[in-house]
C-alpha cells in the first residue's frame, strides 16, 4: 500500500485475522511519511468505539467520533458555524449516520463541489465494506442503498481508499463489480 501513488485496496480477510490493525499499520505509516492528514474512518455504528479505542491503544491516533453529540459539543463551544471536518482532522463516521441529513449538510458546508486538487481528504477507510456494496436481491442489476450513495458521493473526495470486509461478495457479480 504504502508504495502505491494512490492507495486503493479492498482488504477482505476473514473475521478476527486483524483487519482493522492492517488499516491502521497502513494508515500510520502514510501519516509518518506525510501522505495524509485529514482521515475518515466509515463503519457501522456499533464499532466506532472501538476503531476509536483501537487506534488510540495500538497506534497512539486519537480520533474523533462525528455525530450529534459531537456537533452539539462542538457548536456549544466554537459557535453555532463549527464545523468538525474542518476542526478534527481524524473522524470516524458512522454508516447509518452517512446518510442523514444533518450528516449531508455538514459534509457539503466542508466539500468542494466537485473533487479538487489536493481532495479535502487524504484516506478514506471503510470497515465492513459490504454494506455499502449495491444490494441485487432478485435482479439482474445492483440496486443502490442510501449507505451505497452517500459513500460513493464521498469517496470522490479522498486521494487514498482503504475497504475492509470479511464477507465481500454477496454472491451478485453486478453486486461485487460496483463494490470494487
Amino acid at each position: 500500500a504504502v508504495d502505491m501513488p494512490r492507495v486503493s485496496l479492498l482488504i477482505a480477510d476473514d473475521v478476527g485475522l486483524g483487519k482493522t490493525i492492517e488499516a491502521g499499520l497502513v494508515l500510520q505509516e502514510l501519516l509518518l511519511r506525510h501522505r495524509v492528514r485529514r482521515v475518515m474512518v466509515v463503519c457501522p455504528a456499533t464499532l466506532t468505539l472501538k476503531w476509536k479505542a483501537e487506534m488510540a491503544e495500538k497506534f497512539g491516533l486519537d480520533f474523533t467520533i462525528v455525530d450529534s453529540e459531537c456537533l452539539r459539543q462542538l457548536r456549544r463551544t466554537q459557535g453555532i458555524a463549527a464545523n468538525p471536518f474542518r476542526v478534527y482532522p481524524l473522524t470516524i463516521v458512522s454508516l447509518q449516520w452517512l446518510p442523514g441529513a444533518r450528516a449531508e449538510r455538514i459534509l457539503s458546508e466542508f466539500l468542494p463541489q466537485r473533487p479538487t486538487y489536493p481532495r479535502a481528504f487524504d484516506l478514506l477507510i471503510v470497515d465492513e465494506a459490504h454494506h455499502i456494496a449495491p444490494k441485487a436481491p432478485k435482479a439482474s442489476y445492483a440496486v443502490d442503498s442510501d449507505q451505497t450513495r452517500s459513500v460513493r458521493r464521498l469517496a470522490e473526495h479522498f486521494e487514498h481508499r482503504l475497504f475492509l470486509s470479511a464477507t465481500p461478495h454477496n454472491g451478485y457479480r453486478d453486486s461485487w463489480t460496483a463494490l470494487l
